[in-house]
């Protein structure tokens, strides 16, 4: 049985995906709530293992998804470039416990 680590990175993976299919789109209101509802379940995942950095990236994500089409629309390059360096930031996250 995979450890609790092992499968967050898993599903930050997934999420990746999902931000890498919604910015290639147009914002779409599905695919970004389904992006956004990753990245609110991993920041609660994050939170209960106290995974704080991991948890804070996720915020910032969950923030940046959190917009509308119609928000998103005239900085929607600031913001593809600001998701794209937070899920590069949670890959390289040690995943472990904090004091």
């Amino acid at each position: 049985m995979e450890n609790t680590s092992t499968t967050f990175l898993k599903a930050c993976a997934i999420l990746e995906g999902a931000v890498i299919d919604l910015l290639a789109g147009s914002w779409e209101e599905a695919p970004r709530r389904h992006a956004l509802e990753m990245a609110v379940a991993l920041r609660h995942v994050a939170h209960e293992a106290a995974w704080w950095d991991a948890e804070s990236e996720l915020k910032a994500v969950e923030s940046l998804l959190s917009l509308s089409s119609h928000e998103a629309l005239a900085i929607r390059a600031a913001i593809a470039s600001r998701l794209l360096e937070y899920m590069g930031l949670l890959k390289k996250l040690p995943v472990s416990r904090s004091a």
